[in-house]
């Protein structure tokens, strides 16, 4: 691996320690999400300091050059933390819909107890306009 490529991963990987940390104090990132981050930019560190794992990966997986490996190893958390994302997406949309759900039927229900308060007054308002009416003419 080239030291312009361990530099770059070194630098990448403290910027983004350094970004999460930031967000993570202003509680604008979820807990699990940092720690994903960081062990993210970690294992890039660890990669850049001693590229002697990656060569060693590489070579037990059969892959041509360490630096395809260390790409390769990007991509596969990347990919496994988009799969994450989609999952969890997906279980907030389920939850979304059951509120709208829950919240149209207390809407219809609350609708229709006012429609009832709102009508047993005027009954009573012509109940006594009927007594009114009675009383007079006797």
């Amino acid at each position: 691996m080239s030291t312009v490529l361990r530099v770059i991963l070194i630098l990448a990987s403290l910027v983004t320690c350094i970004y999460i940390s930031r967000k993570l104090k202003k509680a604008q990132v979820d807990t699990h999400d940092t720690i994903f981050w960081l062990m993210f930019s970690f294992v890039l560190i660890l990669v850049s300091i001693f590229p002697e794992i990656a060569d060693w990966l590489s070579m037990r997986l059969g892959i041509y050059s360490t630096v395809n490996m260390v790409f390769l190893i990007i991509i596969f958390a990347l990919l496994l933390r988009v799969f994450l994302l989609t999952i969890k997406i997906s279980q907030m949309e389920h939850r979304v819909s059951i509120l709208v759900e829950e919240l149209a039927i207390r809407e219809k229900d609350s609708r229709k107890a006012k429609q009832k308060k709102w009508i047993r007054p005027e009954m009573k308002i012509l109940d006594l306009k009927e007594q009114q009416t009675e009383h007079s003419e006797k």
